[in-house]
């Protein structure tokens, strides 16, 4: 089955990435799924922050370094 279009929503997923806003004479649906999309690429940006983090060995500032292994 495919997906179901929604015009304009790419357009509007695409500015939450881009960090671009709406044009001033978009449709509200667009701009509800502006907001919502902007809300998921923050979260998605956090959690990739903390993967990435983790992977390289920092620590987010507002947590403790664990302690080291004992050799």
């Amino acid at each position: 089955m495919a997906a179901e279009q929604h015009p304009g929503g790419d357009d509007a997923l695409m500015a939450a990435i881009t960090g671009e806003p709406l044009p001033p004479d978009a449709r509200a649906d667009a701009r509800g799924e502006y907001r919502s999309a902007t809300a998921d690429v923050a979260l998605l940006r956090e959690q990739l922050n903390l993967i990435g983090g983790a992977l390289g060995g920092t620590v987010p500032e507002d947590r403790p370094a664990p302690a080291p292994a004992p050799a």
